[in-house]
Formats: structure tokens, sequence, C-alpha cells
């Protein structure tokens, strides 16, 4: 092992089997790629290496396109738990702890791969081992450039100025690469003055607003979808449309309207006052089992043609500030 005194950090990427008919939860690992750095961003060691699959063994079509592996590349490579041995080698050898990757899936990845191993009566010790040590890094990268939802690993570190030196971005090694720039320059550079990065934060604000508007276009045209009584119209008209009691009311009225119209055979509904926060379900009544009853706080009957005076009701008890809508 290296010495102590020093600390060295690793990053991380993994290649899964995808497309056609393999489920995510199927997947099993293709390719690893890792980098090793100290704590002054020198790299001291990248490893990369493909491993062959033992439940999806023949690659899909969307597989060679995402990742430019070649079947024969596949074909001739070790069992992936022995692949893993390697890492654990390294990892070791500079005493790390954890292994940063980008998102979520990596870790949900070693354990499908995990599975299938158990699957076929394989060794599959390795790649637990290395699962455990899985850390994502994203959101807290995502928090530090201070980004409203996070970005793919080829954006960001292409504003950093990378660019892979062969190949392309989901090349296990490459990606591994990337995320040590994206990892380095938030820690290193002054990234308030990064125009590519101002970029893509104002365009991800931008997106994100306009699925907002989006998704409150359509959540007003669910809400409508079914005609107003004479009361909720007299109700609706003496409220600011743009008030939290008119988005209170389309809200739960959109929530009642979908419900309705995807149940046309049942006439009986229990509106749910779910214990998860501010939130509520509307349910056929008949679908109202145990789970749901520990799920939630309070049910409120209502019948397909009283469901106006539900509502109504309903309503006056909330302001969105209570709601998240």
């Amino acid at each position: 092992m290296e010495s102590s005194e020093k600390k060295y950090i690793c990053f991380a990427d993994f290649e899964f089997t995808c497309g056609y008919c393999i489920h995510k939860l199927d997947s099993e690992i293709l390719s690893s790629g890792v980098v090793i750095c100290d704590e002054d961003y020198i790299i001291k060691e990248s490893f990369y290496c493909t491993s062959r699959p033992n439940r999806y063994p023949k690659m899909t079509k969307q597989c060679k396109k995402l990742t430019k592996l070649t079947q024969e590349e596949i074909n001739n490579s070790p069992d992936s738990n022995d692949v893993m041995s390697i890492i654990l080698r390294l990892v070791r050898k500079y005493g790390i702890d954890k292994i940063y990757v980008w998102g979520n899936f990596d870790r949900t990845g070693l354990s499908s791969d995990t599975k299938q191993h158990q699957r076929f009566g394989k060794d599959c010790a390795n790649i637990q081992r290395v699962g455990r040590r899985i850390y994502d890094i994203q959101e807290y990268i995502t928090e530090k450039l201070n980004f409203p939802e996070p970005v793919n690993i080829k954006e960001l570190a292409s504003a950093f100025g990378y660019k892979p030196i062969s190949g392309s971005f989901h090349n296990a090694l490459n990606d591994a690469v990337a995320l040590y720039v994206i990892y380095k320059a938030v820690h290193t550079e002054d990234i308030s003055h990064n125009e590519k990065l101002d970029e893509i934060r104002r365009t991800r604000i931008e997106k994100i607003e306009k699925r907002r508007k989006e998704a409150e276009k359509k959540q007003k045209e669910t809400a409508f979808s079914v005609p107003l009584t004479d009361t909720e119209k007299s109700y609706y008209s003496h409220i600011d449309e743009n008030s939290d009691e008119a988005k209170n009311f389309i809200y739960i009225r959109s929530k009642i309207a979908s419900t309705m119209q995807n149940n046309p055979e049942k006439n009986d509904f229990l509106l749910l006052y779910m214990k998860t926060p501010e939130k509520f379900k509307v349910i056929p009544k008949e679908k109202y089992n145990r789970t749901l009853q520990g799920l939630s706080e309070k049910a409120v009957d209502f019948e397909r043609e009283n469901f106006s005076e539900i509502l109504l009701k309903e309503c006056k008890k909330f302001s969105t500030a209570e709601i998240k809508i």
C-alpha cells in the first residue's frame, strides 16, 4: 500500500448490457474504467478492461452503438468478477474506501451482475466488494456548480475542455477520466467565470421552466376536461386565476377528473390524504387496501355525481403552501 500520509481518489465508470429484452435489473458489466489520482490531482494509475456477461453474452445493437465495443472483444474478455479483483487490488494499494461514480445506476448495475453470477452459480464476491465502495458524487457536484438538475458527463466534462484522446464517451475509461476532470476542475478552478457552465445552467433553467409551464397547462386541461358545475363556476369566477387558491382548485380537480376518466365504470371513489408530505391520491374505493390505509392519514368518500361538493369542501381547507403541486 502507498504511504498513508497521502490521500488518493478513485474515479470509475462501468458500462452495462442494455437494449432489446434486457431489463436494467438484469444488466451485466461489459467494461470497467478506473482512474486514481493523489490529493494534488496527479494521476497515479488507470485501468480498463472489458468483461464477458454470463446471461446475455451476445451484444445488442443498442449496446454496440452506445459503447462501440465489438462482439469479438466481449467474447475474449474475462469474467467481471475477475476484473473486479484487479480493481480491488488497486483501491487497496492506495488505501481507498470510496470509488466515485456519476449517477446512481452503477451500484444497481453491479448488484444486478452479482445476481446473474449467483444465477449461474459463479463467484461474485469481488463484484459485491466493489459495489460496497461505490459512491455517487453526481448530487454533490451538481450542488457545487449550482445547477438546478444534473447533466450528463459528456456535456459537463466538455465545459471543462475535456475530449477523449481516442474513442468516445460511453467508454468506461474515457468516462472515468471525464469524471476526474470534472472533480478536479470543481476543486481547483474558478468556475464562476466559466461561460460554458453558465450556458449549461441557463439552458437547464429554461428547460425546467418550460416543463413546469407545460405541466401546468396539462394539469389545467385535465382539471377542466370534466365540465364545471354552476357552483364550481361561481367559486372559480370569484378567485384570482393566478392565486394559490386557484392553483389548489385545479390541482385537486385534475386528480379527481383523471381518476374518474381512467375508471369510467366506477362510481365510488376516495380522496386520500397521504402521509408522504403534502400529497393527495384519488382512487376507486374498491382499491383501498391495507397498504394504502397505512400510507394515508385520512380518506374522504365521494361518488361520481357529487365530486364537486367534496372538491370545494376540501379546497377551502388548504393553500398551495401546504400542498406540493
